[in-house]
């Protein structure tokens, strides 16, 4: 098992996995495995370390967080997140007709990664291979273009809506696309009844989403971002404080460890049992989950050997700040320049930082031989979106190589 893979806050998932989990685990396929040095889409190659439904649990299931439909004191969807977002990246105005050629004319990765989010939590529409080829293809052809910005016919004014941009990006990238399947997918009825016809392929989907996206503009007063924010916000921060304190409560000791580390470090230990031929061995750990390996390389397990750990939207920084770890050494801090040593069994150490994640901490001022990074998501809350976005992937991989892009 080369990828072991540590979710972060708010994940239930004792089972099955989201399809946003499953894109994830596909870009994992496609990039971060031959960045490591193995064959893409090897078979049984990510293993999950699940722990969310070992940490807190909402006794009410969440029924006192505040609501929409509230009574007053007084006289959207992801539709309306990306709205939000698109928003704000052109200074509050927006054109329905150019939603995304207006970003793709300076900036064809994050076109191509806001366009990636019309459908990638879709379940049922596309198989995730056909995701994960699309993802592939304009990574590819991103990565062709010139420095700057898109192609000079992304300027024309012939070209000045996004179906026809839409179109122009589909014929321009099929040199660089494996083939995707166009066929159309039938979806079966409630009830076990005859299946109904939905879309007829992956590009279809995409236009049909931003149709619906442009509908949705256009018919709808626009919400202030912060309004998205907060009530994100609110649906998040139960969740964290829940999974860290329950996290700190039960984590034990290395004698007789919670059942969180137990589940981790298992994980982890089955990869590194795995290990043949020489390949490297990757945990990536998202937000919490990275707090949580660091405390099981250092205190639970540090006999553990790791190649490349990647923290993503973590607070491993902040954490050891606070002296929060089982192995925090109360008197060492940063009041003389003194940094922590990186766990003994971790040879190479990435941490990746949106500035608009709030639960995004950076590492390298706290730990010696850790590096960050930061990595512009674009997303209202970033805190979920580095991992579903391809060119996160593709520039994780690079930096495995050495290469600086």
């Amino acid at each position: 098992m080369p990828v072991v893979y540590v979710h972060g806050i708010a994940n239930r998932e004792s089972g099955g996995v989201t399809p946003a989990g499953r894109m994830r685990d596909r870009l994992f396929e496609e990039h971060l495995l031959p960045g490591l040095g193995h064959g893409p889409h090897e078979s049984g190659a990510i293993e999950p370390a699940v722990w969310g439904h070992l940490a807190g649990r909402l006794r009410w299931n969440g029924r006192s967080l505040p609501v929409e439909d509230m009574t007053p004191l007084g006289s959207g969807g992801l539709e309306d997140d990306i709205l939000d977002l698109l928003a704000q990246q052109q200074g509050g105005s927006l054109e329905p007709r150019r939603l995304l050629l207006d970003i793709a004319r300076t900036s064809p990765e994050d076109a191509v990664d806001l366009l990636f989010s019309l459908v990638v939590g879709e379940d049922g529409e596309l198989t995730v291979e056909q995701k994960g080829r699309l993802a592939t293809g304009l990574v590819r052809y991103c990565a062709s273009l010139p420095e700057g910005g898109g192609p000079p016919e992304w300027q024309r004014k012939g070209l000045d809506n996004d179906d026809a941009f839409l179109a122009r990006l589909r014929e321009a990238s099929a040199p660089w696309t494996p083939p995707l399947d166009t066929s159309p997918r039938e979806r079966a009825a409630p009830g076990g009844g005859p299946g109904k016809i939905r879309g007829s392929g992956v590009w279809d989907r995409i236009g049909y989403r931003l149709r619906g996206l442009r509908r949705r503009m256009v018919s709808s007063t626009q919400r202030p971002a912060s309004r998205v924010l907060h009530r994100t916000a609110r649906r998040v921060v139960p969740r964290y404080v829940g999974d860290v304190t329950a996290y700190l409560a039960q984590r034990g000791t290395p004698g007789n460890p919670g059942p969180i580390v137990r589940a981790v470090g298992d994980a982890v230990e089955r990869a590194a049992a795995g290990r043949r031929d020489g390949r490297r061995l990757a945990v990536v750990a998202h937000s919490m989950g990275g707090n949580i390996v660091y405390d099981l390389l250092t205190h639970f397990r540090p006999s553990l050997e790791v190649d490349v750990l990647v923290t993503v939207g973590s607070q491993v920084g902040l954490f050891e700040e606070l002296k929060l770890f089982g192995a925090s050494d109360h008197g060492l801090t940063g009041d003389r320049g003194s940094r922590v040593p990186k766990p003994p069994g971790v040879r190479r150490w990435i941490n990746v930082v949106d500035f608009n994640d709030p639960l995004a901490f950076r590492a390298e001022p706290v730990f010696e031989g850790a590096e960050d990074y930061r990595y512009p998501t674009g997303a209202l809350w970033a805190h979920t979106a580095y991992l579903v976005q391809p060119h996160f992937h593709a520039r994780l991989a690079a930096r495995l190589d050495g290469d600086p892009r």
